[in-house]
Order: structure tokens, then sequence, then C-alpha cells
């Protein structure tokens, strides 16, 4: 496998954005088609707001089961790159050993656990039961699970190939997959009136698919970033590593999206119309998030590889430019979006003024400041590629995540309006911002101390 970015030198902004680029059009595109997932499932399903409404109420959920266990694939990042930097091929080749067969299992195990607890938690969200939601929305996420652990095993193998500063690969399949998952939603929404399930079902074949295409590939490559089952080498220690490294950053995930579990049930208590608001107002900040949210992985690559190599200026430098071009790229996404909120809006509630007034009251709070969320994504991943993961999952699970919790059963339960419910985002990201960038230049000095006391 030709590296396509060499990470360790050359020009450091050029090689920046031509290692996230594929990365951020990989999540565009993810977020894109779950949006044709919307699209569809809103015109064609039979009463399209409650089909509308059941698939939104899902997303918090989904994400809180996943994001815990994808996590890990941070790990794999972090040691693969950090060796990778250092010369050390052999245990480059068990990491990667590892990761596949970690991925695998680890995916099976979230996919079950999914499955079974996907009911009692869309009751304890207060998912309403008129017109279905309630029964569309359990029906949506149990099918949803089934392509966890092939999404997994996608997301670990990604990794590998940011490491080898290749993310072309795993854009392309995304790209094929994509593709296939839209065409399925009109044959089984459209064509076949299969509703929710259909849209969860084509997902689910896309996501396998994809990650046929992605573990091919490795088997295929040659040299030291590839996989073969013949002499594969699991290694505990390793994964121990990653379970250590990436656990933290699962939890900061998960945890996320579980203060999100919260505000969506905020958000069920305005009715259909304020799920149909949320479920829209979601897919433009989850475009906007996976856009600035992709230069946190490189962040970790960049600077694990380059303090790997003991060149702490130049990981010290890719920090500073990720957060830079992360600000001003966040600066412009959110004062585009909130000039044309209106009119993106109706693209998923057309005709619906209510749901249109609730979404206003939503975006107007939080996409002007946006960028403020980009930067939050960036400085955990920069602090972990310095090896320190558990710090900066902290602070995001106090200085969110909690805020986020409490702020649902006081401020909201006092002032129950939806902009009021979503105030609580600029004040986390601002208080959860300043805590990181303390947690960064701590964690720098004390890699600069490692680095002079040979004790790397």
């Amino acid at each position: 496998m030709r590296q396509r970015v060499d990470i360790l030198k050359g020009s450091l902004g050029k090689s920046i954005i031509l290692f996230t680029l594929p990365i951020m059009l990989q999540g565009i595109l993810q977020t894109l088609y779950n949006s044709a997932d919307l699209i569809i499932v809103g015109n064609f399903a039979e009463n399209g707001d409650a089909a509308l409404s059941a698939v939104g109420a899902t997303s918090s959920t989904y994400n809180v089961m996943t994001a815990l266990f994808m996590g890990i694939a941070v790990g794999v990042d972090v040691i693969t790159s950090f060796n990778h930097g250092r010369g050390d091929n052999e245990r480059v080749k068990k990491t990667i050993d590892t990761a596949v067969i970690a991925g695998a299992v680890i995916g099976v195990i979230a996919a079950v656990i999914g499955f079974i607890i996907a009911k009692p938690v869309m009751v304890l969200l207060d998912t309403p039961e008129e017109f279905d939601v309630l029964k569309n929305a359990v029906l949506y996420l149990r099918i949803l699970m089934i392509g966890v652990p092939f999404s997994m095993l996608f997301n670990f193998c990604s990794a590998v190939f940011r490491t080898a500063g290749e993310t072309n690969k795993p854009f392309k399949y995304l790209v094929l997959s994509g593709l296939l998952n839209v065409g399925l939603n009109i044959v089984f929404v459209a064509i076949f009136k299969m509703g929710v399930a259909g849209v969860a079902l084509a997902t689910v074949i896309s996501q396998i698919l994809s990650c046929f295409l992605i573990v091919r590939r490795l088997m295929k490559n040659e040299g030291l970033f590839s996989f073969r089952f013949k002499g594969i080498q699991f290694s505990w220690r390793i994964f121990g590593k990653m379970i250590a490294i990436g656990l933290p950053a699962g939890l900061q995930s998960s945890a996320f999206s579980l203060s999100n579990m919260f505000l969506q049930s905020g958000v069920n208590s305005f009715g259909k119309d304020g799920m149909a608001a949320g479920t829209a107002v979601n897919t433009i900040e989850g475009l906007m998030w996976v856009t600035l949210s992709s230069f946190g992985n490189t962040a970790t690559t960049f600077v694990s590889q380059n303090y790997g190599a003991c060149n702490l200026k130049r990981a010290k430098k890719s920090a500073i430019y990720i957060l830079l071009i992360t600000t001003v790229l966040g600066i412009f996404l959110g004062a585009t979006t909130f000039l044309l909120g209106d009119q993106i809006m109706s693209i998923f509630i057309r005709g619906n003024l209510a749901a249109l007034d609730y979404a206003r009251q939503r975006y107007m709070v939080t996409f002007p400041i946006y960028f403020l969320a980009g930067i939050m994504s960036v400085l955990p991943g920069i602090i972990r590629g310095y090896g320190s993961s558990l710090p900066p999952s902290i602070i995001s699970l106090v200085g969110a995540c909690g805020i986020r919790i409490v702020w649902v059963f006081t401020v909201f339960k006092a002032v129950p309006h939806m902009s009021a419910l979503f105030l609580v985002h600029p004040l986390t990201w601002i208080i959860t911002n300043i805590a990181l960038l303390i947690n960064f230049i701590i964690t720098y000095n004390l890699a600069k101390r490692r680095i002079k006391n040979g004790k790397q």
C-alpha cells in the first residue's frame, strides 16, 4: 500500500489537509446518506412525520450503544501511529492483527447488548406510543444492531489505514456502500413500502459491503500494513493498551450521546412536531460535527506519530495548525447555516410551520458559535496523541455531559422552552474548552520532560 501522506516530514499544512479531506468527506457522506434515509422515510413511508419521528428518536440511543465500543478504535490509532513513528514494525503488525480480531468480537458484544436494551431505553426516554412511534423506533433500532459488528470492524480497519497515511481507501468504500444504501432505501421504502424497517435494512446491507471491502483490501496489501489469518498474532498486552487508551475515549463519546439522550427526552416532550424539528436540526449539526471532528482524528495520528519519532516540535506545530483550521472552518459553517437556517430546515419539514418554529428556536442558539464544538472535538484528539486518554475524557464527562444532564432537570424544567433546552450547548462548550486547553498545556510539558529524560 503506497503511503499517500508523509506524516513525519514535508509541508505540514498541506499534509493535514490531504490527510483530513477523505476522513471529512467520509463523515459528510455518511451523514448525507442518513439524511437521505430521513428524506425518503419522511416522504414515502406511510404517516411520514411519525416515521421520521421514530427514526429521529433512536439517534442518540444508537450513538450511546455504539460509541463506547467504537472508542477503542482510538486506541488502535494511537498505538499503531506511535509505534510506526518509532519504527517498531513488529509491534505495528501485532497491533493490526489484534485490532481486526478485537473489532469483530467487540462488535458482536455491542450488537447483542443493544438488541436487548432497545425497548427499555426507548420507553425510558418517553418515546410516544401514538402513531406507532415507539413500536417503529424499537424495530428500527434492533435491525440496526445487526450491522454494528460490521461497522465496528470497518472503523478499526480505518484506523490502520490512517496510520499508513492512506485515508482514500475507506472513503471510496463508503461512497460505494452509501450509494447502495440510498438505492436500497428507495426500493425498500418507496416501492416495497417497508417503512422504517426498510431504511434500517438498507443501512445494515451497506455496512456489510463497506466492511467486506476494507477487510479484503487489508488482506490484499503487501508489507507492513496488511492482515493475514495465517500466522495471526493476537496480543493481550496490546489489546489491554487499546482498552486503556480507547475506553476513556469511548466513555467520553457515549457520555456525550447519553447526555444528548436526556436532551432528546426534553425534545420528545414537545410531541411529534418537536421531534421532527429535532431530527432536522440534528442532521445539520451532525454534518457540521463530522466536518470539524474529522480534524480530531487527524490530530491523534499526527501528534502520536511525531511524538513516537521524538519530534516534539512538529507534534506541537501539528496541534496548532489543526486548531486554527478547525476554528476558521467552524466559524464559516456556523455563519452559513445560521443565515440559511429556515431554507435548510424546510428540506426536512416542508409545510410543517410548528416544527419549523421549534427548529428555529434551537438552531439560533447553537449554529452561530458551533466552532466551539469543533475545538472541543479536536483538543482531546491532540491530548490522546501524547498517550494521555483519561484526563480529557474526565474533563468532557464533567464539563459537558454532567452539566447537560443537570440542566435538563433544573433549568429546562423551570423554563420548558426549546431554546432554553439548548442554551446548555454553548455553556458546556466554553467551560469544557477552557479545561481541555489547560490539560493540553500540562500534557505537552510532561511529554517534553519524558523525551528529555529518555522515558518516552
